[in-house]
């Protein structure tokens, strides 16, 4: 009797345990986010060559592109197992952090602002061009968004003729090839703390550094992913929308983000001395 006692005891300490540990992580409004987060659809680990995996983009229904920090390549991902299909080779080893594709041209972007572009065919003859962007910007996003390529600075958002603060985005001009000067949007970590300090559980954020970027194709939401494990949720207009975040346990290093056109999230996760995976997230139609 004793014995049934006690194991009834670490049951409902096992599981009080779980749900505590299970709070901070659903602690978001799921009308205004409507993915299980913290419990993907399917996770697969990828090739060892993906280790550093830092930009994610959609290329077709069973493909995905991404590219890697140090290799001049882009991959093409089977969306369904994470394999490897093809890979091309577009440049020298770099720094690069994203991958859009636009008007059949895929675009890569390095850390120090150069944004390199080419037809992803077998004869790849890429142009690279030379935004006003710099290392001190530290580009790590490159989306697509309202039609518009956008790159999106990790560190200072400030360039030489504008003073812009926060977390700054700008949009690239794929027409003139040139950088539109002007802030695309921006925000403020203290204002994303000031967004969830009321909350029971994730009420405190330490810092707030952009990894990734996305669109998502039926609310256009833009979904920005950062390495300090939060997912942020701007409005059409750049409003916060939401603010969730994000299990270590499945996102060890989210980098790369992107949607299908059902509204299937994708994400992309460093493997930081092992294997790098990918997040699926089904889209819940409420």
């Amino acid at each position: 009797m004793r014995l049934l006692i006690l194991f009834s005891v670490l049951a409902v300490l096992v599981q009080c345990t779980r749900s505590k540990s299970d709070e901070p992580f659903t602690d978001y409004d799921l009308s205004k986010v409507p993915y299980e987060i913290n419990s993907p659809s399917k996770t697969m680990a990828l090739h060892y060559d993906l280790e550093e995996i830092s930009g994610l983009s959609y290329y077709d229904e069973k493909t995905l592109l991404c590219v890697q920090d140090e290799s001049g390549k882009v991959y093409f991902i089977d969306n369904e197992s994470g394999e490897i299909k093809k890979e091309l080779k577009f440049g020298k080893g770099g720094d690069y952090e994203g991958v859009e594709i636009l008007n059949k041209r895929i675009y890569v972007v390095a850390s120090n602002g150069k944004l390199t572009s080419f037809i992803p065919d077998s004869a790849v003859e890429a142009t690279t061009v030379n935004t006003p962007l710099s290392i001190k910007n530290d580009v790590e996003g490159l989306g697509l968004l309202q039609g518009k390529l956008t790159l999106y600075c990790k560190a200072d958002g400030a360039l030489p003729d504008n003073k812009a603060k926060g977390k700054v985005a700008y949009f690239f001009d794929s027409d003139l090839n040139e950088l539109v000067p002007n802030p695309a949007f921006s925000f403020k970590v203290k204002d994303l703390q000031k967004f969830i300090k009321h909350r029971e559980h994730f009420n405190t954020l330490q810092d707030f550094d952009p990894s990734g970027v996305a669109e998502h194709p039926m609310t256009n939401d833009i979904y920005i992913v950062t390495a300090d494990r939060a997912l942020l949720v701007l409005s059409p207009d750049f409003e916060i929308k939401e603010l969730v975040k994000l299990n270590r346990l499945i996102y060890k290093q989210p980098e790369g983000i992107c949607f299908s056109p059902n509204g299937t999230l994708y994400i992309s996760n460093e493997g930081d001395g092992a294997r790098a995976k990918l997040v699926r997230l089904d889209y819940l139609r409420l």
